[in-house]
């Protein structure tokens, strides 16, 4: 398939509609929240045009800064809120499917991270920009880390690329994944696999880069049932972990991602 499509500038216009529509439960609440929203992605853009000054980069996150954006405050619009409920908005979009590798996502928020399609270190900018923002599950977040994969030189273009600027890459925000991947799933009572074919030259290198992986990493955890399933019930009892129990947690599931990327290479 050489040709595919994007998302027309009605449909982002009525993605942006659907979000203002949703972004908080409560309708008192959601102008405040698409201001909060605005306010930090205000505050990314006074950070690259620092760093463009040629200043050295802050020593804050402010993906951080908004998650703790008056934790303390009994507020019904909070940081912590907001990224709830853009993750639950990026969820329903996706089917609740992760962005990349189209498998479920599970009802556990540290399994399924809101992803930074740009990742928000080289572009600082976009940060808060709705259209780089997806939801995937946490093998593929992991596996793609901080890889960038359009032209690095857009690192210093305050403007958000168009759809027609990922020539290259998949965007799971601008492409059709169906048009660009194809995919088979294998599921019995102990195992379930997902094999990945590109169809563009997008979908191809969204599957060297990222799928390949995950992929193998299905396969390999599938072949050590019991390690699987204490990983499953390590995600059923996560939401009732707290403290140094939810971080042990996070720390293994990081180290054994990497281990398991480190043997599939």
């Amino acid at each position: 398939m050489t040709h595919f499509n994007f998302k027309s500038p009605a449909e982002i216009a009525a993605f942006e509609a659907r979000y203002s529509d949703e972004c908080h439960a409560v309708k008192k609440h959601k102008p405040g929240t698409l201001r909060l929203l605005k306010e930090f992605a205000g505050r990314a853009a006074t950070e690259f045009d620092s760093r463009q000054a040629g200043n050295p980069e802050s020593p804050n996150d402010l993906w951080v800064d908004l998650y703790e954006h008056n934790k303390i405050k009994n507020s019904g619009v909070t940081g912590k809120l907001l990224r709830k409920h853009l993750r639950d908005f990026l969820e329903a979009e996706q089917d609740r499917k992760c962005c990349y590798c189209q498998r479920p996502l599970v009802n556990i928020s540290h399994a399924k991270p809101i992803e930074h399609i740009l990742p928000r270190q080289p572009f600082v900018q976009h940060s808060f920009h709705l259209w780089n923002l997806a939801v995937a599950c946490f093998d593929c977040n992991h596996a793609k880390s901080n890889d960038c994969w359009v032209d690095p030189a857009l690192a210093s273009v305050a403007a958000y690329p168009k759809p027609q600027d990922f020539v290259d890459s998949y965007h799971p925000r601008f492409h059709v994944y169906d048009e660009h991947v194809k995919f088979v799933r294998v599921q019995t009572n102990t195992v379930n696999i997902s094999l990945y074919i590109g169809r563009t030259l997008q979908g191809k290198n969204l599957c060297k880069s990222l799928l390949k992986k995950v992929s193998a990493k299905d396969i390999l955890l599938s072949s050590n049932l019991l390690l699987k399933e204490s990983i499953q019930k390590l995600h059923d009892n996560m939401p009732s972990l707290d403290g140094r129990a939810a971080i042990a947690v996070d720390e293994f599931n990081e180290a054994l991602a990497g281990i398991t990327l480190k043997l599939i290479r």
